[in-house]
């Protein structure tokens, strides 16, 4: 299933998804980390979109063991220790992601209790929220930095020997 699509490898295909839904899901939970307003209009959607970033990095990690097996490990050194180390950086990537949707998601609950208490008391401490949003920003951050990590180290694991040694001008 995570091998590849009309022959191509479906890693190459979905981690390119990962470098553009990760940074706008992060952005959408920073602004709705701090515009309580729109936090309560639209945080199902950044809730959902944050869901497509943690689903999409993990079909990016699933995909990208099975094209490591089919490449049956490279026999270079120096680019296997490249490899380990863009397998080891997109692992944790997945963590990254569950923990911008677990933060924005617990940002959307506990203000929306807040807002919502006609109907019941107010058990959350008005507190609560804000240092919520802290998180949220901070695991936001977090997940952007962690994607530019992983993508540069895959990019060079791959392109890094080749850009090396290419010879001539560019024009």
């Amino acid at each position: 299933m995570f091998d590849t699509v009309s022959g191509l490898p479906v890693h190459v295909l979905v981690v390119h998804l990962a470098v553009v839904i990760v940074p706008a899901a992060a952005v959408a939970s920073v602004l709705v980390a701090v515009r309580r307003p729109w936090l309560l209009r639209v945080g199902w959607w950044v809730v959902g979109l944050d869901a497509v970033a943690a689903l999409t990095c993990f079909v990016a990690k699933e995909s990208g063991e099975k094209l490591l097996a089919r490449l049956d490990r490279l026999s270079d050194g120096q680019r296997a220790a490249a490899v380990q180390t863009h397998v080891d950086r997109g692992s944790d990537m997945l963590w990254y992601t569950l923990g911008l949707l677990g933060v924005t998601l617990v940002l959307l609950l506990v203000a929306r209790h807040r807002a919502a208490a006609t109907f019941r008391p107010r058990t959350i401490p008005p507190i609560v929220v804000p240092i919520v949003a802290v998180l949220t920003v901070a695991a936001a951050v977090l997940a952007v930095v962690q994607v530019v990590r992983v993508g540069e180290s895959g990019s060079k694991a791959v392109w890094h020997d080749t850009v090396k040694n290419s010879s001539g001008p560019l024009h």
